[in-house]
């Protein structure tokens, strides 16, 4: 049973990726806790059998390509689910992609896809999410970078400069969003065990011995880095903004 509970009956929350992984975790706890929660990605159905383990709120899927998703497309998305629900109170931008491309034989195909999920997708979901036709004042968002940004691992240039990225974003647009009270956090996690993007990663590369033994509260989950992101999004964080939280069971402790 878990000690902290959240309630977010009567909200209403974008998760972004939300067909695997962090993005599907989060969206099922969010509903769990009582909110309607939009859900995009490009595998709506995958989404739709989310529907059997939503809570008392509500898993309303729809498709979002973020490489290719325009102004107009996210706005279009965004505001069918405001017609029907009321604004948002905040939202969660997952989606990215793994993969390792070395520096002196890198792949422009690949460097640019990283980019355009981690980094170019995220921006245009926030310049559409925070328009104040759509959302509260003083809506929380949330988007993931990783500790991969603070780290030097081989191989993966354009994963981690995409992460960093995303960091050094964050604190920039919390201060232009801050006029309505929006907040505006990242959440860095370590290695996450069981994803289709840890999986994929393992299946194709390994996982370095030395990561292994970085696990000093040993191997991390989707549900132990949710939790800090449901409180992000709660009233208890309103005073955070703008920042960088790693979540990673003390790998960069560890050593790695």
């Amino acid at each position: 049973m878990q000690e902290v509970k959240f309630n977010y009956e009567g909200k209403n929350f974008i998760v972004v990726g939300a067909s695997s992984g962090m993005g599907k975790q989060i969206a099922l706890e969010l509903s769990q806790a009582g909110a309607n929660v939009l859900c995009l990605a490009r595998r709506v159905e995958v989404m739709e059998q989310m529907k059997s383990e939503q809570g008392a709120g509500k898993i309303i899927p729809a498709f979002v390509d973020v490489t290719a998703a325009t102004s107009k497309d996210w706005d279009a998305v965004i505001k069918s689910f405001v017609g029907e629900y009321g604004k948002i109170n905040g939202g969660v931008y997952t989606a990215g992609i793994g993969g390792v491309s070395a520096f002196r034989n890198w792949n422009p195909e690949y460097a640019n896809s990283v980019m355009d999920t981690s980094y170019w997708g995220m921006l245009r979901f926030m310049q559409s999410a925070t328009k104040k036709r759509f959302a509260d004042d003083g809506s929380s968002f949330v988007v993931f970078a990783s500790i991969a940004a603070r780290v030097s691992y081989q191989g993966q240039l354009f994963y981690a400069s995409a992460k960093s990225a995303v960091q050094t974003a964050v604190r920039i647009i919390a201060k232009e969003i801050s006029p309505n009270k929006h907040r505006f956090n990242s959440v860095s996690p370590g290695w996450v065990m069981n994803t289709e993007m840890s999986n994929q990663h393992a299946n194709d590369f390994g996982i370095p011995q030395d990561m292994q033994n970085a696990f000093l509260l040993g191997e991390g989950t989707a549900d132990k880095v949710s939790g800090m992101v449901l409180f992000l999004l709660s009233d208890r964080a309103d005073w955070i903004t703008g920042t960088d939280i790693v979540v990673d069971g003390g790998q960069l402790l560890g050593g790695i």
